[in-house]
């Protein structure tokens, strides 16, 4: 069973054990972005899949599901094992799909307890409380989205609570500039030579870093915070030097690259782009090369 765990991908470094993962040598979801990628609970988002495979850009429309089951403390998967079987709700077969979050996704996901006899749950490293949603895909297994959801406070003062719900602002997606080949920009770059390396540049705008606010645990005080980056490299044929990039959130750098050695062969390639800010929003982008 195969699991694009996206969240995951964004918090932690990948363990690629024998596998490349910049390597499309299978078909694979590569991301599931959600619009706007963090909501209040009963507001909607549309969720959409990144399929590629070695030839290409792949067309197959995931049924959809969300996720129901709350991931206990002891479990180490990104989702509850009843997420991987009937712990959901079926939302149908389509490419792109617009779909309601539950009200009640903070008290199954987030900080919200149904009596003062369970410990809030903890959120990620932004301070952030996410709805699994999941992408059953003909001959690819499960992928696994997170749509952020908005959620109160836990075990803030009532003033802090208050401001907090006041001033935090919600994330938005991040977008991509491009991509250059050894300095020249994509459209002018659609050819290679075989057998080389060459220097794979992209980057995002200044706006797609946001502040955001945090509510610091050890000083029970709120905190203005920037995202943090990190660009996932995917490429059918050659080899890319590395998986993914990072950008740390006080590093102010906006552009990352990598070397990628073309393919020994000529014929066509595909290169993916998914950027992803540590709040959870994603930007993809997708290049057909033609090597010779």
């Amino acid at each position: 069973m195969k699991r694009a765990l996206v969240l995951v991908t964004m918090i932690g470094c990948n363990s690629a054990l024998d596998q490349r993962l910049a390597t499309v040598d299978e078909p694979r979801v590569l991301a599931i972005t959600t619009e706007p990628p963090e909501i209040t609970p009963g507001a909607s988002v549309t969720l959409t899949a990144l399929l590629a495979g070695p030839t290409g850009p792949r067309s197959s429309s995931p049924t959809w599901s969300l996720c129901t089951a709350p991931k206990p403390p002891t479990e180490d998967n990104a989702v509850a094992d009843g997420c991987l079987a009937d712990a959901v709700t079926d939302l149908g077969t389509t490419s792109t799909l617009a779909v309601t979050i539950p009200s009640d996704a903070c008290r199954t996901y987030g900080p919200d307890v149904a009596s003062t006899g369970f410990r809030p749950r903890d959120p990620d490293a932004t301070g952030g409380y996410y709805q699994p949603v999941r992408a059953a895909v003909p001959t690819l297994g499960l992928a696994f989205g997170f749509a952020r959801i908005t959620c109160n406070l836990a075990n803030a003062s009532g003033e802090v609570a208050q401001a907090y719900k006041t001033m935090y602002v919600a994330n938005s997606n991040p977008s991509l500039t491009g991509l250059m080949i050894d300095g020249v920009p994509d459209h002018a770059t659609t050819r290679v030579t075989t057998d080389h390396d060459v220097t794979l540049t992209t980057g995002w705008p200044a706006t797609a870093v946001e502040a955001f606010l945090y509510f610091d645990p050890d000083s029970s005080q709120l905190v203005t915070r920037h995202e943090a980056m990190r660009v996932s490299w995917f490429a059918t044929r050659g080899d890319v030097a590395v998986d993914a990039s990072a950008v740390a959130e006080d590093d102010p750098t906006s552009t990352v690259a990598t070397t990628w050695h073309t393919p020994s062969q000529p014929g066509p390639a595909w290169i993916w782009l998914v950027l992803r800010d540590s709040r959870g929003g994603i930007a993809t982008a997708t290049f057909a090369i033609t090597v010779e």
